[in-house]
């Protein structure tokens, strides 16, 4: 019988060998073989997402992946053009093209960035928050304690509460600016890690007073990636409660939630079931080699799942065969981060920026192996959570 996909033997290309060697952020495929699991409900052809659905969250996935720039925001917005081209950071994030910036803002714990853009080709309004890129919010990350919710209907991560605290009315602001200025026929809330769990409390609190902002019938989407769990199970629930109340009143598809995994990333992992935090997202989503599950909801709190071997294509292997953290999407989004922090060193060089930017870069396009292709074994030893 034939291995399922993810747990082949895969030829590593040049390329691919240049990639991993040039990881320099946290992956957690380490947090994955401890902490994860293995569901077992094997996911086959059945559960496939829409590809119109996968083709969203792509372009959804660009604005959560941007919020983690070392750059400014408003240098990035004011720069486009330039930053879309080939060899810059925002090479291929072509949902940018016709974004502007609506605001941008750090919050008050742990300076916590995020910011809302308006697309005006689509007429979405776009909130992102930052995951993680400093050891103070890192520090926050692991403050797992409970917190009572506002609501009194369970308990909150406290670290993760303290950091939308900080930074909730600096968005809601963004929020009330953009919906004033534009246009808006849809509203998008996204963040990856961290700024997944930030983004689902921001929904939350929407949700369960529409004094915050003057949303109405504006359809709501929520769009994560690699979301820690951070709430109790009662939180979950008023969570999904709330989902109903408004598709009650506004319709089935007022309010979408697309919460999505991808295979060895260990962050949906954390904190493990035994801290009594879950997932919110009923029926989450699963990115394995350039495809896109839909997760029946019996099986949300698992982060690995087998995928059915009869959609093994011998001739077509994954681009990034070992999975983590950072390769939602089917992008590198070490590769964003290494450009980024060129960039922001270029800026700091006296003379052309541009040039210093090209000068640094060039490095990116040097494979540093020249021998023969490795084999990696991407299989996980997995433990319960």
């Amino acid at each position: 019988m034939a291995l399922p996909r993810h747990s082949r033997k895969y030829a590593l290309t040049e390329e691919q060998r240049h990639m991993y060697a040039s990881e320099k952020l946290m992956n957690f495929r380490w947090i994955s073989k401890i902490l994860a699991s293995y569901s077992p409900h094997t996911l086959t052809s059945h559960d496939f997402a829409p590809t119109e659905v996968q083709s969203y969250l792509s372009e959804i996935g660009q604005f959560a992946e941007v919020a983690y720039s070392t750059i400014s925001t408003e240098f990035i917005f004011e720069n486009l053009t330039l930053l879309l081209e080939p060899s810059f950071p925002l090479e291929g994030y072509e949902s940018f093209r016709d974004a502007k910036l609506v605001s941008s803002f750090i919050g008050k714990v742990a300076q916590l960035p995020g910011y809302v853009a308006y697309r005006s080709h689509t007429k979405q309004l776009i909130v992102a928050f930052s995951g993680t890129v400093t050891a103070m919010q890192a520090f926050y990350d692991v403050r797992a304690l409970k917190h009572r919710h506002p609501s009194h209907r369970g308990r909150v991560h406290h670290g993760f509460w303290k950091l939308y605290k900080g930074i909730k009315a600096f968005a809601l602001d963004g929020v009330r600016k953009g919906l004033a200025e534009h246009e808006v026929t849809e509203f998008v809330i996204t963040g990856h890690s961290m700024g997944a769990t930030v983004s689902q409390l921001f929904l939350l609190d929407i949700l369960r007073d529409e004094n915050l902002v003057s949303i109405g019938s504006i359809p709501l989407k929520l769009v994560v990636f690699g979301a820690p769990r951070s709430g109790t199970k009662s939180l979950v629930k008023y969570w999904r409660e709330l989902l109903v109340e408004h598709r009650t009143k506004y319709g089935k598809e007022s309010v979408c939630e697309y919460s999505v995994k991808t295979y060895n990333d260990g962050v949906p992992s954390l904190p493990p079931l035994s801290f009594g935090y879950r997932h919110y997202a009923e029926s989450p989503l699963y990115f394995v080699h350039g495809r896109l599950y839909q997760v029946p909801p019996e099986s949300s709190e698992y982060a690995l799942y087998h995928v059915s071997p009869d959609l093994e294509d011998e001739n077509d292997p994954p681009e990034h065969p070992r999975g983590g953290h950072n390769y939602y999407n089917g992008r590198d989004m070490e590769k964003f981060a290494r450009r980024a922090i060129w960039l922001d060193k270029a800026m700091k060089m006296d003379g052309d920026w541009q040039e210093h930017y090209r000068h640094l870069s060039s490095k990116e396009r040097t494979p540093k192996f020249k021998t023969p292709p490795i084999v990696a074994f991407c299989m996980p030893k997995s433990m319960l959570a």
